[in-house]
């Protein structure tokens, strides 16, 4: 009886910056695992290769990768990549895709924003921010007949961004400890200011529902009272929760498994929704209702 034949493994480094960059450029190249085996295929069906996906092994290299498992779409520069191939047959697979990086380098997308350009991008940011800031307490103020309601308003969404923003900001340090609720280290980007202005719209409309309600119990009344807005609060929070559970529902299942091109976003609207939810009842109406009562001790003086 014959043995069976010895499966043949070649294992190789690539440095894919080295790879990719062409004369004269920094050797900064990245690559996720996907699109790596992509290549490496391509490669081989160029070079007269026969090599299938389950014959390429591929493990990353240097900082970060200690974290980083099959299914992660985190990019490396440097790969140990074992291919189920004879030796020559490894380095001509590897040839190729050599050449084919300096004629066509194709990576995931990636960009280097320079600080000029990334101060003018957070300045327009600020901007956008404070635009619809002064635009809520316009709108409030005219529906309402009282600034103040828009003041109280305002004041828990600044809540509920700089809670976003706080928890972008410790992920950094949590992202390796709770790596298994996927939580990366995130960083403040375009996607993320667009969360926060969509926090900020979610958040005003349950703080505008409640206020509604508040109005209406006060209706002819003199004065607001605490008792008033407790009574508010407690006819609409079956409306608040169930609202803000069905939307958690749906940003986490987005969070989980919408990918890495919007995997900042998500986790921004799933902080910012939990924010918001508590924000209208336990910051926005306390706030409401110490404004009233300062604004007629004022009166009373």
């Amino acid at each position: 009886m014959e043995a069976a034949p010895e499966v043949v493994k070649s294992a190789r480094t690539l440095q894919l910056g080295i790879l990719g960059a062409g004369e004269g450029e920094a050797s900064s190249a990245k690559a996720n695992r996907e699109t790596l085996e992509e290549k490496i295929l391509s490669a081989g069906a160029d070079a007269g290769v026969t090599l299938t996906a389950a014959g390429i092994v591929l493990t990353p290299l240097g900082t970060g990768s200690e974290a980083w498992d099959t299914d992660s779409q985190l990019p490396f520069s440097e790969w140990e990549v074992v291919l189920n191939l004879p030796g020559d047959q490894a380095d001509v697979v590897l040839n190729s895709l050599r050449d084919s990086m300096k004629s066509e380098p194709v990576w995931i997308s990636s960009s280097s924003v320079g600080s000029r350009v990334a101060d003018d991008m957070i300045g327009r940011a600020f901007g956008a921010l404070f635009a619809s800031l002064v635009c809520i307490i316009a709108y409030i103020w005219f529906r309402f007949q009282r600034v103040i309601y828009g003041f109280a308003a305002v004041a828990a969404l600044l809540h509920d961004v700089l809670i976003t923003l706080g928890a972008i900001a410790v992920s950094y340090w949590l992202a390796d400890a709770l790596g298994v609720l996927q939580i990366d280290p995130f960083k403040i980007s375009l996607t993320v200011v667009a969360a926060i202005l969509t926090i900020i719209g979610y958040s005003l409309n349950d703080t505008i529902v409640v206020f509604d309600r508040i109005r209406e119990t006060k209706g002819k009344a003199p004065k607001l009272t605490g008792e008033m807005i407790n009574t508010s609060i407690n006819q609409t929070l079956s409306r608040t929760l169930l609202t803000s559970l069905t939307t958690l529902i749906v940003v986490v299942l987005l969070y989980w498994f919408g990918g890495e091109g919007i995997h900042a976003f998500a986790f921004a609207l799933v902080v910012g929704v939990i924010a918001g939810t508590y924000s209208s009842i336990f910051i926005a109406s306390p706030i409401l209702l110490f404004l009233i009562e300062r604004g007629d001790n004022r009166k009373v003086a």
